[in-house]
Parts: C-alpha cells; sequence; structure tokens
C-alpha cells in the first residue's frame, strides 16, 4: 500500500515540478506577483509535503526540527506570518535552481560524448598524463555545470577504461572538484555566497582565481606521481566533441555572467536557472533539427522528468531549513550568535567565519543552510570586506567537504565505490582536508592584509 500511494505521488511530481518552476520564472520576471507567488509557494509546499516522508532519516528529523522550533515561535507570539511567506521563497528559489542545474549536463551526457571522454581519457594517458591526473582535471571542468553528477560520469568511462584505478582516480576527482564552488556561478553555495555578500562576480574571481590556479596545480601534479594504464582503450579517434565537452562548463558559466550583466535587475537565481533552461533547450532542439529526429528532445523530456521526480532531497532539505532559519529568527535564537561575530575585530572575522563554516558543515548542519543561518545572525553584506567574508565561507567549505558524511560529494563518491563514507571521508582524505584548512588560513590572512 505504501508503495502504491509513493509511485501516485511520484506520479504527480512531474505536473507540479512543471508548476512550481513557472511560478518560479513568473515570480522572477515579475517580483511582487501575488498570483506568481502564489502558485510557486502553492506547488513548492506541497512539493516539500510529499518529500519529507520519502527523504532520509536525517531529512525527516530536519523537518521534525524545523517544525518544532516553528511552534515555539507560535507559542511564544512571536510568528509573522508576513515575515514567513516573504523569506520562504528564498528558499524555494534554491530547490528551483537545484532542478534546473541537474538536467545542465545533458548535452555532455549524450553516448558520443560519453565516448570522446573515454578517447579523452586514452590519449592524455598515451601523452604521459595519469588516470588519477586526468580524473581530476575532468572532476574539476565538469564538475562546474554537473556538481556531484561529474563523478557518475567519470566512474562510467573508469569502469570500462581504467577499473583497477577507479576509486583512486575517483578520489582526486572528488578533490579537484572541490576547488569548483570557489569560482563556478553555477554552484548553489557560490550563488548563495554571493547574493548574501552582495559581491560582484568579477570581485569574486579576482579573490579565488590566485588559489584555484596554484592549489590545482599543485593538486594535479600530486595526482602525476603515480601515473596508471588505461586497459581498453576505445577506437574511436578524438574529434571536436572532446573539445565540447571541455569547453561547454566554461561556455555555460559564460552565458550566465554575460546575461547577469546584461540584465542587472534579475536576481542571479533566476538568471541562473533561466539562462541554463534556455541554453539545453536550444541544444536540444538544434540537436534535433541536425539529426532529423526528435530523439534529443526526447532524452531532455526524460531527463527533466526524472530529475522532478528524484528531487526529495532537495525539497525536504531546503524546505526545513527555511523553516528552521525563520523560526529561529522569530524566537531571537540567532541573536547571540551574531553578538558574537559583531564584537569581534574586523580582521579576525574571516577566520571566525571559515571556522564555524567548516566544523558547522562537519558537524552535520548542510552548508548552504548553515550559510542561510549565518547570514540572519550576522548579516554578511554589511561589513567593510564582504569578498572576504565570501571568500572564507567558500574556503571553510571546501577544506570540509571532504571529511564530513553530510557532503553530498562524500555521498556520491561513497555510493559510487562501495565504501563507508567514514573510508572516503576521514581516512582517505584527512591529509588533505588538513592542508587545505592550513592553506585556507595562509590565503585569508594575505586577502586581510590587502582588505585592511
Amino acid at each position: 500500500m505504501a508503495k502504491e500511494v509513493k509511485e501516485r505521488l511520484d506520479g504527480l511530481r512531474p505536473l507540479l515540478g512543471a508548476i512550481f518552476l513557472v511560478g518560479y520564472a513568473a515570480a522572477s520576471f515579475v517580483p511582487g506577483t501575488l498570483w506568481a507567488t502564489a502558485v510557486y509557494l502553492g506547488a513548492g509546499t506541497i512539493l516539500y509535503a510529499i518529500s519529507v516522508p520519502y527523504a532520509s532519516a536525517f531529512h525527516k528529523a530536519l523537518a521534525l526540527v524545523a517544525f518544532l522550533t516553528l511552534a515555539a515561535a507560535v507559542l511564544l507570539g512571536r510568528f509573522d506570518a508576513s515575515a514567513f511567506l516573504d523569506g520562504l521563497p528564498a528558499y524555494f528559489d534554491i530547490i528551483a535552481i537545484l532542478v534546473v542545474l541537474s538536467i545542465a549536463g545533458y548535452p555532455i551526457r549524450a553516448q558520443r560524448y560519453t565516448v570522446q571522454i573515454r578517447a579523452l581519457l586514452a590519449a592524455m594517458t598515451r601523452r604521459g598524463v595519469g588516470v588519477r591526473t586526468t580524473s581530476g582535471a575532468l572532476g574539476h571542468v565538469l564538475g562546474a555545470v554537473l556538481d556531484v553528477g561529474s563523478f557518475v560520469l567519470i566512474d562510467v568511462i573508469l569502469r570500462r577504461a581504467a577499473p583497477k584505478e577507479r576509486v583512486d582516480a575517483l578520489i582526486w576527482a572528488g578533490r579537484a572538484f572541490s576547488f569548483a564552488p570557489l569560482w563556478t556561478n553555477l554552484n548553489v553555495l557560490t550563488v548563495t555566497t554571493i547574493m548574501l555578500t552582495g559581491v560582484s562576480y568579477g570581485g569574486l574571481l579576482a579573490a579565488s582565481l590566485p588559489f584555484v590556479f596554484v592549489g590545482m596545480a599543485v593538486l594535479l601534479l600530486l595526482a602525476q606521481r603515480k601515473k596508471g594504464e588505461v586497459e581498453e582503450a576505445p577506437d574511436t579517434p578524438l574529434d571536436r566533441g572532446s573539445a565540447a565537452v571541455l569547453l561547454y562548463p566554461v561556455l555555460l558559466v559564460a552565458a550566465v555572467a554575460l546575461v547577469n550583466v546584461l540584465v542587472p535587475a534579475l536576481s542571479l537565481t533566476a538568471t541562473i536557472a533561466l539562462t541554463v533552461a534556455a541554453v539545453v533547450f536550444l541544444i536540444a532542439v538544434l540537436a534535433a533539427v541536425l539529426l532529423r529526429q526528435s530523439s534529443p528532445l526526447r532524452r531532455l523530456g526524460n531527463e527533466t522528468r526524472t530529475a522532478l521526480t528524484e528531487s526529495h532531497a532537495e525539497f525536504a532539505l531546503f524546505g526545513s531549513a527555511g523553516v528552521l532559519v525563520l523560526s529561529l529568527e522569530a524566537v531571537g535564537a540567532l541573536a547571540p550568535v551574531g553578538d558574537v561575530f559583531a564584537s569581534l575585530p574586523p580582521v579576525l572575522v574571516a577566520p571566525a567565519l571559515a571556522l564555524v563554516t567548516g566544523l558547522g558543515f562537519i558537524a552535520g548542519i548542510h552548508v548552504v543552510p548553515l550559510v542561510l543561518l549565518i547570514n540572519t545572525a550576522f548579516p554578511l553584506d554589511s561589513g567593510p570586506a564582504p569578498v572576504l567574508w565570501a571568500m572564507a565561507i567558500l574556503l571553510g567549505a571546501q577544506a570540509a567537504l571532504l571529511l564530513t558524511p553530510f557532503s553530498n560529494n562524500l555521498t556520491m563518491l561513497a555510493r559510487l565505490t562501495g565504501l563507508h563514507p567514514l573510508e572516503i571521508g576521514l581516512k582517505r582524505n584527512w591529509k588533505f582536508g588538513l592542508v587545505m584548512a592550513l592553506a585556507a588560513a595562509a590565503y585569508l590572512a594575505l586577502l586581510t592584509l590587502l582588505f585592511f
């Protein structure tokens, strides 16, 4: 009976998801419109309600804590329905972005491009570049647009091309990916940080790219110490498809940045969602015209339906996070946190933000709700150096990304390798996490000297 109920509810998710995304687009273009906001919040609330029962135990516990906090706010007479409804869309915006970004990799998930990635891997190893190094580079580049979905694609390639190197190569891909949130505007943490701190995308790149370039160079050199071999090289020669695989993420990031500059009135979250959706749809239409087949459009439809059907975790996590943060703010529970940050000398705020972000992430608070909590207690756009605050958050999260079992990266790597999250995290990556924490502290000290 329970299985039948879930199947029926999952059958409704694509339709509800489509209504949710339409409401999101309408509310983005015409902010403040009552009907658009009502449709957006209504569809999102229904999806949240039918997501929590089928999410993980962690998400259910988070929902319970969130509603207990909400009940406390109501009983104390501090619940403001208007403020609650005004704040909730910010959390639903994150869900909308995640749903859209889940189909962003549609073009390079096509079979011909999977073959080209295998051919690229073989070509690199023939030129002396190790499997771990190539996997790290792919994990970073593809991760900029596919997020942890890049690990799935790399795993598909490695299972055939280099099965003996697969686990180590995936771990190096995860390490390289940890640098991606420092620059790509297609990462939810990056976007959230930009919006909360009020920094420009160009300003963030100016502060982060030196760290990314040096860090990636050192990481890939270390990965190269053990080269490995491709056991089953494909017969397919390299062609323009291999260049498309590498260029597509960069071009998509550039397209979002360009639209953000040309249409500054549109929020960054809306810019990302609408630009990615438009680019992916145009690619599908172009492919259908060139091939004279409807299969590219059907595949896009199937991927979109799957993304909406399997969005339980996203709605459960960020819906509950919205209820929790807004309720904590209502009861005044976040005021002491804000007081602590406000009492610190400006030069110590960045290290404190990095420390709280990293330790909170390891302790079990997903990093995006954690940053939203911090911002509610201590507005990140009000300080003398918002760019420094942004870098502190991103670097603090990076140091913990491969250590905490509450990270999507670690969860995906554990699922693909069959290893326990603690095996992937603490046992294999504690040195990486420690080095990243020390490097982050040194870089924040350098930036502090530049800003103060």
